[in-house]
């Protein structure tokens, strides 16, 4: 599938994808390349929407990379939904982003008044997205997928990418375990000194003044049709520069790791040359207590993929590894004539 060969006019080009195609990103072409190999164009528009869209077919190519990683076959026979996984695990799994409102900011092209001045406002907006694009995959798979042969039967998996807003990764996964078990870990509220994160439980966030929007989605059966959800706020540009071959790269990546025995995270800083990133950094799955057709122990299990789930006391666990990458900056090196001209930051 030749993804960089335009199949659109010029002024419908998405903003990243111009960048790439016409910056020197030689090897981050190659990633897209590398993801796309095996990959089938089912409904033969997934170009077109990759050079006009772009983050939805960014997030589709991503959990097919990492479908391939963990050696979980898809089955492309089917017109729907997105994955359908054979081998000892079987699952179905449909992929969907949170995107921003109606009228709201894309999550390009940031600037110093992005940045958010209430972490907790950016949470709950970050929150209601995300239920917002679950609840409307759930509609769509109670009213079609689940009456197909090759679903029904199947644990159902629900796949978000979080492109909401510029600066979405900042929310990291303080808003997705808030919208599925409903616990929030108030950063605002704590004390730079505590030992522990203020945390509490939720069960709604506000969409406006007159209307809440329910949350802890898990904490109930209302959703046991849905087997669990893959999240990550990582897997965007950022994740494709960061596993592209291109050492010579004048690129600085700060990462956030959890940290023993502290609230505070390690804070690593490190040339491109000197960075390493797996494809599966930052990726979580929640698993549903209450579903029906549990996901399978074999479905996404890898040593780079971080998991939570509910024990039989109601008390969430997570497994992950010790360095689990909690957050990534880039902030690029461009040389140009004015020397008053800095690095510029990238988004993700």
């Amino acid at each position: 599938m030749d993804l960089f060969t335009p199949v659109v006019q010029e002024g419908r080009w998405h903003r990243v994808f111009e960048m790439i195609l016409r910056g020197d990103y030689a090897a981050e072409r190659a990633v897209f390349s590398q993801w796309a190999q095996g990959f089938i164009d089912r409904d033969n528009k997934f170009v077109k929407e990759f050079q006009t869209s772009f983050e939805p077919c960014l997030w589709e190519l991503y959990l097919y990379a990492s479908l391939k990683e963990m050696a979980l076959p898809v089955d492309f026979s089917h017109h729907a939904p997105d994955f359908v996984v054979r081998g000892p695990a079987p699952f179905a799994m449909e992929a969907t982003i949170a995107a921003p409102p109606a009228g709201g900011k894309p999550p390009v092209g940031w600037t110093q008044d992005d940045i958010p001045q209430d972490l907790n406002q950016f949470n709950v907006e970050a929150s209601l997205r995300i239920c917002n694009s679950f609840s409307s995959k759930v509609k769509r798979y109670r009213d079609f997928y689940a009456t197909l042969k090759h679903v029904a039967g199947k644990p159902f998996v629900v796949a978000i990418g979080a492109y909401d807003r510029p600066l979405s990764h900042l929310a990291a996964l303080r808003p997705v375990i808030a919208a599925f078990y409903g616990l929030y870990h108030d950063e605002e509220a704590t004390a730079r000194d505590a030992t522990e994160v203020v945390s509490y439980n939720v069960s709604a966030a506000p969409k406006n003044e007159t209307v809440n929007i329910d949350m802890a989605l898990f904490c109930d059966d209302a959703y046991r049709d849905v087997s669990a959800v893959v999240y990550s706020s990582l897997a965007t540009w950022g994740k494709v520069r960061a596993v592209a071959e291109n050492p010579n790269a004048k690129t600085f990546y700060t990462t956030f790791h959890p940290q023993k025995g502290t609230i505070h995270p390690q804070v690593l800083r490190r040339l491109k040359r000197d960075y390493s990133e797996h494809l599966l950094d930052g990726m979580v799955v929640l698993h549903n207590p209450y579903a029906d057709r549990p996901l399978p122990d074999k479905a996404f299990d890898h040593p780079r993929v971080a998991h939570f789930r509910v024990d039989e006391t109601g008390l969430l666990v997570e497994t992950a590894p010790d360095d689990f990458l909690v957050m990534r900056m880039l902030q690029s090196i461009v040389e140009v004539d004015d020397p008053s001209a800095g690095p510029t930051q990238e988004q993700r």
